[in-house]
């Protein structure tokens, strides 16, 4: 739990540094093309940074380094290292704000950017297999959620490797739109 309650206290300090540091004029630059079924984000996620997949990433898309995190503006997404410098974490953005063109990927579990809290709740409660079900499990509903501010409602899916950070504080607003995801490995 102490795992998860760090990323989304860094999630909350993520989503006020961006809003912050977005004054300057980002250009969205093409994401890289989808020529198999592996995510980006699947590729990168536990490789170091001297890996040569993650350097040429970095390389490719003009990320900036701000203290363990690599800004991927034109590709819609950040990468979080450990200690070791390896990618623990990669929060994706639908584009709509904080300076980040759209992740062009695919999303986990077939989620959309578009997708409200409902669309995601229903994706996740039909389509997701889990060999062995936690206590106290709801098909759908995140495992835990906080409200770390006024204005986000942060679900996390344990099971899955997931955070998603809606544009509400409620979690009963079924209606709220996806503002970032994370996933780990």
């Amino acid at each position: 739990m102490n795992k998860y309650f760090k990323i989304l206290c860094v999630l909350t300090v993520m989503a006020s540094f961006l809003s912050a540091c977005t004054s300057q004029s980002v250009h969205a630059q093409p994401a890289m093309a989808d020529t198999t079924a592996t995510a980006i984000y699947d590729v990168l996620l536990g490789k170091s940074l001297g890996d040569q997949d993650v350097a040429d990433f970095i390389a490719n898309n003009n990320c900036s380094t701000v203290e363990q995190f690599q800004l991927c503006r034109s590709a819609g997404m950040v990468l979080m290292m450990d200690a070791n410098q390896k990618v623990e974490s990669v929060i994706l953005y639908p584009g709509k704000d904080d300076g980040f063109a759209a992740y062009q990927g695919p999303l986990p579990y077939d989620l959309r950017f578009t997708d409200t809290m409902e669309m995601v709740e229903e994706k996740l409660g039909h389509s997701v297999k889990i060999d062995v079900p936690l206590a106290n499990w709801v098909l759908g509903l995140p495992d835990e959620s906080i409200t770390p501010d006024h204005m986000h409602y942060v679900a996390v899916y344990k099971r899955l490797n997931m955070t998603i950070v809606y544009n509400t504080p409620s979690g009963s607003d079924k209606g709220a739109s996806i503002q970032s995801m994370l996933v780990t490995k």
